[in-house]
């Protein structure tokens, strides 16, 4: 133990200046920060947060309004102190910060001007303002009592407001109708952003309501747990230390089990293919969307497969949180088990991906895949499809470097079988036959077709085919041969 004796150390205080630009550079974008102040409202107990972006000239804002407990003056003090509460400190299941600087830190990436006006049921209201350019003229942490307040915002009974001004990260421009509608598109990315990571919040019987500019927030749920075709897997609970690790994965189903407006709505702010992987929630807050956690490779076949973990802020430091609450490390010792797990519902992603639907039975072990083909009817005929669950099969998809090519080469082997070829051939009298050449493009394309037309192009890509031999080369095969505009279409795209 060090005795600090009389002369013998020096107070060094850190600028304030310094300090204060420092903490506006640890990385927050606007979606990140508002969530970090949202999080305040809700530990208050809000049912309701309304919040406003305003651009007019000299006196755009931002306000986070909410009808939570509020706070005294001597808590609104400690609040906006930097660094108000001990990261050490032990939390309480509805707290959803841990470094006591998120209020600040999220809005000093934004803005310049941080006020709060603050009120308990029956008590006084109460005001604190931090100023950035007072902050650096004076070189003090000068905490201002009073602002200029804002005639639409204030608190009827009890509530907390955050005003963020002076938005020189968010509007660094004079207005014009191309500033404002990129200043619109960021204000959309945060509607997207709150309705992930609160979704939890936003559903069910305690649902708390979020609005916009007046617009109430909807909910986004990754796993589409309404969704009759979505399969939710073995749920399984592990432990670090004293506390529970709930591991939840989720199945999406094949397209065609959804509406178009489904599957609009679960591509999700990202899209299917980089929303796969794992879920991280804090206290039901998510922290990751996404994330195979360097674990696997984000393939086309997996994005079927959505994976919830829920952990606790008592878990903070051993899932190494970071201060932005965007992002999180899994402890070694369960790293094996959600390798284990992402294994599973990576597998059955891949076999509702390529068997276009067919739901999984989750008693693996009484299924027999040793069969090669399976047998298909659809529309009045029958086709055969290679059993991609076949276990070498499987084994193969591991080892290969190339899932897509490999992929590619097994649709040729389905599409150009004989018994298939015989399916797509139409039955035909002589007389027929130049009428049904002239129907050729009328012919509608199946999914099944679509899917193995984009494999087959990749890989003869891959092979070095430029795109007019990969179009003569399909258009003079069966059963392609019906779809010159569809290849074309598609080779266009590529």
């Amino acid at each position: 133990m060090v005795l600090l004796l009389d002369n013998n150390y020096d107070i060094v205080e850190p600028l304030a200046s310094s300090i204060v630009q420092s903490l506006r550079s640890i990385g927050y974008s606007l979606e990140t920060a508002i969530a970090d102040i949202v999080d305040n409202s809700i530990a208050a107990n809000a049912n309701q947060i309304n919040i406003n972006f305003i651009w007019n000239k000299e006196i755009s804002y931002i306000s986070i309004q909410d009808n939570g407990m509020g706070m005294g003056e001597e808590e609104l003090k400690v609040a906006m102190r930097i660094g108000s509460m001990s990261p050490l400190s032990t939390r309480n299941s509805k707290d959803l910060g841990r470094f006591g600087m998120g209020l600040k830190t999220a809005a000093f990436s934004q803005c310049k001007r941080l006020s709060v006006m603050t009120k308990k049921k029956d008590e006084e209201l109460h005001t604190r303002c931090w100023d950035l350019d007072l902050i650096e003229k004076t070189g003090k942490w000068s905490l201002l009592k009073e602002f200029k307040e804002i005639s639409d915002l204030q608190i009827i009974e009890q509530g907390t407001i955050v005003l963020l001004e002076k938005l020189d990260r968010l509007i660094s421009e004079s207005y014009s109708s191309v500033a404002y509608n990129s200043y619109l598109k960021k204000v959309a990315s945060v509607e997207q952003h709150l309705s992930m990571v609160f979704h939890r919040f936003l559903e069910g019987p305690n649902a708390i309501q979020i609005y916009i500019n007046n617009m109430l927030l909807k909910p986004w749920d990754p796993f589409l747990v309404n969704e009759m075709a979505t399969q939710e897997l073995a749920i399984e609970q592990h432990y670090d230390n004293d506390y529970i690790i709930k591991i939840q994965p989720y199945i999406l189903p094949h397209h065609s089990k959804i509406s178009k407006d489904t599957y609009s709505y679960a591509d999700g702010p990202r899209g299917w293919h980089d929303q796969q992987g794992f879920y991280i929630y804090r206290n039901r807050r998510m922290l990751v969307s996404g994330s195979w956690l360097s674990i696997f490779r984000k393939e086309e076949p997996y994005k079927l497969a959505r994976i919830m973990i829920d952990i606790t802020s008592d878990m903070d430091f051993s899932w190494q949180i970071d201060i932005k609450k965007s992002t999180a490390r899994p402890p070694k010792y369960i790293l094996d088990e959600l390798k284990r797990i992402g294994k599973i519902a990576r597998d059955a992603s891949y076999k509702v991906y390529y068997h276009r639907g067919v739901r999984l039975i989750q008693n693996n072990a009484t299924q027999n895949n040793d069969h090669v083909w399976e047998q298909i009817h659809k529309h009045g005929k029958v086709f055969y499809k290679l059993n991609r669950a076949h276990p070498i099969l499987l084994k193969l998809n591991d080892e290969v470097d190339d899932y897509k090519l490999l992929n590619a080469y097994l649709s040729f082997i389905e599409e150009y079988s004989p018994f298939n070829l015989v399916s797509y051939t139409p039955s035909l009298k002589i007389e027929d036959t130049n009428q049904e050449k002239k129907n050729y493009n009328k012919v509608e394309i199946t999914e099944d077709i679509l899917s193995s037309l984009k494999d087959i192009i990749y890989a003869l890509k891959s092979s070095g085919y430029t795109g007019d031999q990969i179009l003569y080369r399909l258009c003079n095969s069966e059963p392609f041969n019906k779809y010159f505009e569809q290849i074309k279409a598609l080779l266009e795209e590529e």
